[in-house]
């Protein structure tokens, strides 16, 4: 079943990134991404933390919210950039992190990241460091809606 993935994946990211159709380029890139899916796949690069197939389903109700949640601080920073009566009072805070595997873990650090207003600038072992633009930024980290939401995505809540 990796193996499918890999190659369905490999092939799919080749053709958007190229947007060949014709026919001897089409069957080039699906020979190339096959002998890539199988060689990573008998080298076992391919395995549980790579693909995990089993969080596919949880991601899937995840990512929708993320995106949401990038709407939203998008437009916060955007109100505070353009209205002088709004504060930005940037702050480094701790958030705790108890994600288990290092799918949970980058994914949170990389959710953090992608919403405005606040950057992951380390991890450590129980928490991770985190750059907030303001203190209702930081607020939204620290009350754990994300990461109780990862932890439902990881399996482990």
């Amino acid at each position: 079943m990796r193996f499918l993935v890999s190659f369905v994946t490999l092939a799919a990211f080749w053709w958007l990134c190229s947007g060949q159709t014709a026919p001897f380029l089409l069957k080039s890139g699906l020979v190339v991404s096959l002998a890539v899916a199988w060689l990573s796949t008998r080298m076992g690069l391919v395995d549980e933390e790579s693909q995990p197939l089993s969080a596919l389903p949880r991601l899937a109700l995840y990512v929708p919210w993320l995106l949401w949640q990038v709407v939203l601080s998008n437009w916060d920073v955007v109100r505070r950039v353009w209205s002088p009566g709004l504060s930005i009072a940037p702050a480094v805070i701790e958030v705790p992190c108890a994600l288990k595997t290092g799918f949970g873990r980058a994914t949170y650090a990389t959710s953090i990241t992608l919403t405005p207003g606040t950057v992951t600038i380390e991890t450590g072992k129980d928490t991770f460091l985190v750059h907030a633009l303001h203190d209702e930024a930081a607020a939204g980290l620290e009350n754990g809606d994300m990461h109780a939401r990862l932890m439902k995505v990881e399996g482990s809540a």
